[in-house]
């Protein structure tokens, strides 16, 4: 519990009391390696903490493939925003990628939160505007980065992805096909 409380406090300060007012609307999960927390179709209705294990986030194009959009792992928050804001179905799939621990929090109990202390208000804003950058540079990486340029940004910033997901869904992130992904690291090797 105290690695939730870190990473909300590192967005706004708290009174352990409005901290403690969070405890009972939370609600902890197991969630088994290939469960979906959330589906294409369905309506996002909570926000997810990830105390343990690792998520992908990905959608289903046209045809029929799947197309990696977001990884997740401890300490990260995981939701389809749009879905959970407006209460609209979701475009999205949020997958385990091994068994997992997670805390749920539902959208009408965080609602109440929210309107619970100008804090918790804060940490509303703050928390969206976070996921709208993390949105933001991924797509403006996809627009405005070749894929070389994809690849050392992945690599710098989320190192880690190199050794949890596989080939094919690393070029789907990157946005590239997955012989593509063998001669570019081939290439980026040879420099």
């Amino acid at each position: 519990m105290d690695a939730i409380k870190t990473v909300i406090t590192s967005f706004v300060p708290m009174s352990d009391e409005e901290y403690n007012s969070m405890l009972p609307i939370i609600e902890r999960r197991e969630v088994p390696k290939d469960t979906d927390l959330l589906q294409q179709g369905e309506i996002c209705r909570h926000i997810y903490f990830i105390e343990s294990g690792f998520f992908r986030m990905f959608y289903v194009d046209y045809r029929g493939n799947e197309i990696n959009c977001r990884f997740a792992k401890p300490n990260d928050f995981l939701v389809d925003f749009a879905s959970f804001i407006t209460q609209r179905t979701a475009q999205y799939y949020c997958r385990a990628m091994e068994d997992s621990k997670v805390i749920a929090l539902e959208y009408e109990k965080v609602e109440s939160l929210y309107d619970s202390s100008p804090n918790w208000s804060k940490f509303g804003r703050l928390i969206a505007e976070s996921a709208y950058l993390i949105i933001i540079e991924r797509e403006e990486m996809l627009h405005f980065q070749t894929p070389e340029e994809r690849y050392k940004t992945i690599l710098k910033k989320e190192p880690y992805l190199f050794q949890m997901v596989s080939q094919n869904q690393l070029s789907s992130y990157i946005g590239i096909k997955p012989e593509s992904l063998s001669r570019l690291r081939k290439r980026m090797i040879g420099k």
